[in-house]
């Protein structure tokens, strides 16, 4: 469905969300800089190689495994602490090849992409399996980005597929039928320069799909209507340099210039040769928080802050990962992996592509009250 159905559009034509201006003061958006949790601290007796997915649900427990291993999923509660793990490698009923992404539906049942686009793994509250669900055909050829439950039970899964198609569709799991809500396929794939794109749910259950070159957000109803798409047509996007390709070589932090870069610059073409102008949407209770490719000089992101008529209510800025919105906030919290660096002489030369720390833990802060109070 496209822009152009539209019931109507909300079209905000100011220079305040441009990163240039810097007239407009930036919030802090952490209450506390020391994280309320650490998953994965040392001497936690939980450690991961790298956390590049993770699930907090609407209660706060968090579901988390490593990336690259996937061996089992560890659960904790809203106060940090661990309550038990399920799963495990292998290609049994009960064991998965990998992890992609984790949803929880309104029993507690935790739902899970493991590898096999025909079917989603199904385990209860306490991590005993149930059941394989299978996926109607249209997900044979895709790959799972993000899996998210309204408050109705509608499973909304985010796919991408060979080439350049990005999708979003509700998945009714009872009639094993889909409905596709968004899609679009504007940008080339490539190493490196691959960018996922994003949706958030409000508690009325409504959509919000970011674009993947503008500055336009789509909103649908849970039903998959399209009710209006929120733009910012001045927002000036970034072209992407041969400095992007500057990544961390070692734990040294020693930059080097990814070896394929000519190759992969040489392949993009026009909007793909530039940042999406936004790459990450959160929606926590009254508050839209909009990541934005912008970054200041200390390689943090810039975020526009909205309330849920997309009044700009403040900006504000924070670690993140420009392929991919790392980052959740519920409750009043940041969910973030262990990316943050805030050592100027370190980072000042590392691209937009390379992640600035190892993502080996998980952090998690309160959200400032100024931030979330602001009018």
């Amino acid at each position: 469905m496209k822009a152009k159905y539209a019931v109507f559009s909300i079209i905000l034509v100011t220079f305040s969300v441009c990163c240039q201006r810097r007239t407009e003061p930036l919030v802090p958006l952490l209450e506390n800089k020391q994280p309320i949790h650490t998953y994965g601290a040392e001497n936690s007796g939980h450690y991961y190689k790298a956390i590049d997915n993770y699930t907090v649900d609407q209660n706060g427990n968090t579901f988390l495994w490593d990336s690259i291993s996937a061996d089992c999923i560890d659960v904790y509660n809203y106060e940090g602490q661990f309550l038990y793990q399920f799963g495990r490698k292998g290609q049994g009923p009960e064991e998965f090849r990998a992890v992609g992404t984790l949803a929880v539906d309104a029993k507690g049942n935790n739902w899970i992409s493991s590898g096999n686009m025909k079917s989603l793994k199904v385990f209860s509250e306490r991590g005993e399996y149930k059941e394989d669900v299978l996926l109607p055909k249209e997900f044979a050829v895709s790959y799972i980005q993000k899996m998210v439950f309204n408050t109705d039970d509608d499973l909304f899964l985010m796919c991408s597929f060979i080439g350049n198609m990005i999708s979003l569709y509700r998945f009714d799991h009872g009639k094993n039928q889909c409905q596709l809500i968004h899609s679009e396929s504007k940008r080339i794939k490539t190493t490196l320069a691959n960018f996922r794109s994003d949706f958030a749910l409000d508690v009325e259950g409504n959509i919000y799909i970011i674009d993947t070159v503008d500055y336009r957000i789509y909103k649908y109803a849970k039903d998959g209507k399209l009710l209006f798409t929120f733009e910012v047509p001045v927002f000036k996007k970034d072209r992407i340099v041969e400095e992007d390709f500057n990544v961390f070589a070692d734990s040294d932090f020693k930059i080097i210039r990814f070896p394929r870069y000519k190759e992969i610059m040489d392949v993009l073409r026009g909007p793909s040769q530039y940042f999406p102008a936004i790459f990450g949407i959160n929606i926590d209770r009254d508050t839209i928080y909009v990541w934005t490719s912008k970054q200041d000089e200390m390689k943090r992101f810039m975020i526009d802050v909205y309330d849920m008529s997309f009044k700009k209510k403040s900006r504000s800025c924070y670690f993140n990962s420009i392929r991919h919105n790392m980052a959740q906030m519920i409750k009043g919290r940041l969910y973030i992996p262990s990316i943050e660096n805030e050592n100027i002489q370190v980072t000042k030369n590392a691209g937009r592509f390379t992640m600035l720390n190892f993502a080996d833990q998980l952090n998690v802060y309160a959200i400032s009250n100024k931030l979330r109070n602001r009018q």
